[in-house]
């Protein structure tokens, strides 16, 4: 084909193929005499090079796209930050317009501001409201804690926008009104003072093993005998662990929002080797807690 039929069939100037070729996004075959050489495939090419550039697709992600060997999860990949950035800038608008309505009161504005354009507070805000009650308020204390790194890699970007696809996509329909009803026991008589103690006593586990353990001894070892027994395995507290449990795997929790929690955030990351180097231990120590969590 000649390059004013090709020009044509993808709604393209001359410049901008020549400009997509400079920018390695396609290679062309040449003649003798110095005329490019169109085949199907370029045809193929260009059109796709065009319909990304009208998405507005930046040529750094469209090179990305179109070289990666799984095209629809690279495109998957885009969609989710520019998810990310409609979220920004609809929060900025409404800063904007809160900053407006205060009658540019930057001491009233100020605080307000530097909260919402976090992008940590999106997530912390996330796990509050995706999971029942008091429940998602245990989660917002714990894992908020871990989310106080810049996201400034492509890295972290990617898994800022896996979590908050997963916070997005929670299904608590599964939660019965049991289970609902027994989070909100459990989690209600918790203040943030005492959630903040029972992570300390995790850290004490975790940092210093041996002397928690030999403190501990007796009460962990009543503790597994009831949670290995019959009596146990009757009982309303069984039966919800094991729906939370089948929750946390059907939503996706340990495939998508842990592993993604770990990339974002560095404190999370050595929280998790050191919990994983502790759990080994107690269970080479007491092999019968291999089953408590299945």
């Amino acid at each position: 084909m000649l390059i004013n039929e090709v020009c044509k069939e993808c709604g393209l100037t001359k410049k901008a193929i020549e400009y997509y070729e400079k920018r390695g996004l396609i290679q062309f075959e040449y003649e003798s005499n110095g005329y490019r050489r169109f085949t199907y495939n370029d045809l193929v090419r260009l059109k796709e090079i065009a319909m990304l550039r009208k998405l507005s697709i930046s040529i750094a992600d469209i090179k990305m796209i179109i070289k990666s060997e799984d095209k629809h999860k690279a495109l998957a990949e885009y969609k989710m930050k520019k998810e990310i950035q409609m979220r920004q800038v609809r929060t900025e608008y409404e800063c904007l317009n809160h900053l407006i309505q205060s009658g540019y009161d930057i001491e009233g504005v100020f605080t307000e501001v530097e909260r919402k354009l976090d992008p940590n507070t999106m997530i912390k805000d996330k796990l509050l409201h995706a999971f029942p009650g008091s429940y998602g308020k245990y989660l917002y204390i714990h894992f908020g804690k871990f989310l106080d790194e810049k996201i400034d890699s492509p890295e972290k970007e990617i898994a800022y926008c896996r979590i908050i696809e997963f916070l997005d996509k929670i299904d608590t329909t599964v939660f019965s009104q049991e289970l609902e009803q027994y989070l909100s026991e459990v989690f209600n008589v918790l203040n943030e003072i005492d959630i903040d103690r029972m992570d300390e006593a995790t850290n004490a586990a975790i940092n210093g093993y041996s002397d928690f353990m030999e403190k501990n001894k007796d009460s962990i070892e009543q503790y597994l005998e009831y949670r290995n027994s019959e009596e146990f395995r009757e009982s309303s507290a069984y039966r919800i662990q094991q729906t939370l449990i089948e929750f946390q795997k059907s939503n996706g929790y340990y495939e998508v929002f842990i592993p993604n929690l770990i990339i974002l955030s560095t404190s999370y990351r050595k929280y998790q080797e050191k919990l994983k180097m502790a759990n080994e231990k107690f269970l080479a120590q007491y092999p019968q807690a291999k089953d408590i969590y299945k």
